[in-house]
């Protein structure tokens, strides 16, 4: 008999069908056991039950591009006591939960033991795939020294904090990407274009070389893993492409050939959308330079092109939020922008199966199907016409993570699942 039953709710599976009627959904050990049409699920008295009338059940959205860590005011991790950047670390983790995701990969700047602090139940959260420190050249979009400065101080305190690792040559960079996954990373991330927050490195500038980005995805792969790159022009994806970098982060100007290589190559674009409107609304909040600020508004609206040149040629378009600094939440607008962009389908399906195909793990998670793990929210309405509700978690009334309802912000439950959280 099942652990709990959704009854009648709407059922947007994200396999690219469109849903149909309502359905009773039971799930089993923390999987989806059953999808059948509504009233048709036979369960024993005292089986925790949700009312689905009025909602939507689809999978639990998931984030490829968060930085918990990232607190400052620069998008730094910034300079309070350590024990009040853990316990906002913690509340950050713990809002993504209730914001309706259930798995989030750090693109950067969270130490990994914090995967295993979630995965244990010591906080709330979603799964975590950590990245841990960044790997920047000299100079370049890690580096966050001033051009005065000469020693580069961002703390890395292995079991605590991840900040940026400054390599140069591909020893150095093959060094520390065995350090990375020796500390718990999942996959590696490698700084390889300039970007707008960072003090002195150009926007358009390509960093990292062919050899050094190569000696990061060999070690990767021999880990069975792979690296993610950010990059926001076509010059440096194409570095990365040749390098054979799996995850393209950003990719803010993106050209017709370059755009054709990567969905020949099958490397996944994580836009960040999000991040950049919030840039280009509160530029005052990082407080950049006159000529940062008048290139972020190109940047911006060449983005979105870049977004629909990619689904154009076929590129498997993922999604990241990239929110940093105090004003973390609301991951979920990334889904509503790019649906302006390529449809509220699509978008969806970019923040729940692309993203589990990214990560490797879709044959657990990113479809409501039998069998996948039972990472599902609820969703008040119909999400495929109000795409805006998943960036409003108001209208996000229950998560369940791996069968366990994680929360219930309306009482719908009429009991709680018992089911053990699934690790990743």
């Amino acid at each position: 008999m099942p652990d709990l039953v959704i009854r009648d709710v709407a059922v947007l599976d994200c396999t690219g069908r469109e849903p149909s009627g309502r359905h009773d959904v039971t799930v089993s050990e923390g999987r989806i056991t059953s999808i059948l049409a509504a009233g048709g699920a036979q369960v024993a008295q005292g089986t925790p039950t949700i009312d689905g009338q009025g909602t939507t059940v689809m999978p639990g959205l998931t984030d490829a591009h968060v930085h918990f860590a990232l607190l400052g005011d620069h998008g730094d991790h910034g300079n309070e006591p350590w024990i009040s950047h853990v316990l906002r670390v913690a509340r950050y983790i713990e809002g993504a939960l209730d914001e309706g995701f259930t798995t989030v990969r750090d693109a950067g700047g969270l130490e990994p033991v914090w995967a295993k602090v979630v995965a244990e139940g010591t906080i709330r959260g979603p799964r975590i795939l950590p990245s841990g420190s960044v790997l920047s050249q000299t100079g370049g979009h890690g580096d966050q020294r001033l051009s005065h400065e000469a020693v580069h101080a961002q703390a890395v305190i292995p079991g605590l904090v991840a900040g940026a690792e400054i390599v140069d040559g591909a020893d150095e960079v093959r060094r520390a990407t065995r350090e990375q996954l020796r500390r718990g990373a999942t996959q590696v991330k490698l700084l390889a274009s300039g970007g707008i927050a960072s003090p002195t490195d150009p926007f358009d500038s390509v960093q990292f070389s062919l050899a050094e980005i190569a000696a990061a995805v060999e070690v990767a792969r021999g880990w069975d893993t792979y690296v993610l790159a950010h990059c926001h022009t076509s010059p440096a994806i194409d570095v990365a492409l040749e390098a054979g970098v799996r995850s393209i982060e950003h990719a803010s100007l993106l050209t017709e050939e370059t755009a054709a290589r990567m969905a020949e190559r099958g490397a996944f674009m994580v836009p960040t959308l999000q991040t950049l409107e919030m840039l280009a609304a509160h530029p005052e909040r990082w407080k950049l330079a006159p000529e940062k600020v008048a290139r972020l508004g190109e940047v911006a609206d060449a983005c979105r092109e870049s977004v629909r040149l990619a689904d154009a040629a076929g590129v498997r378009i993922a999604s990241g939020s990239d929110v940093v600094g105090p004003w973390q939440g609301r991951r979920g607008e990334e889904v509503r922008i790019k649906a302006g962009l390529i449809g509220a389908h699509k978008a969806i399906i970019s923040a729940t199966r692309t993203n589990a195909e990214l990560f490797r793990l879709d044959a657990e998670i990113g479809t409501v199907e039998e069998g996948k793990v039972a990472d599902l929210i609820l969703v008040d309405g119909e999400p495929l016409d109000r795409v805006e509700l998943l960036a409003d978690p108001e209208c996000i009334p229950i998560v369940i993570k791996a069968g366990a309802v994680v929360m219930d912000r309306a009482g719908r439950a009429a009991g709680r699942s018992t089911a053990t959280v699934v690790g990743q």
